[in-house]
């Protein structure tokens, strides 16, 4: 039986600082998606039933987990604001 040598795994450090840079996640699960926002998976699933967000879109299914694309489902709520309305 041949033994296999593990290896520690170094921190990554590419700034004298020590900072590292982070991107943010584009797709969450629901669950994390109410925590961020407030907005509940049955409402996700509600609107992806309707048809109000789309499959591939601001939602997604993988292996019976429902995902949500943070920065569409942003970009849908934007685009649904009420427009400020300017006096004459």
């Amino acid at each position: 039986m041949s033994r296999m040598k593990l290896q520690q795994a170094t921190p990554f450090d590419p700034e004298p600082s020590g900072t590292v840079e982070t991107v943010p996640a584009e797709w969450v699960l629901a669950s994390k998606f109410e925590e961020l926002t407030g907005v509940t998976r049955e409402t996700v699933k509600q609107r992806k039933k309707c048809g109000v967000w789309r499959e591939g879109q601001q939602v997604a299914v993988v292996h019976r987990r429902l995902y949500v694309n943070i920065k569409a489902a942003d970009q849908w709520i934007r685009d649904h604001l009420p427009k400020p309305h300017h006096p004459a």
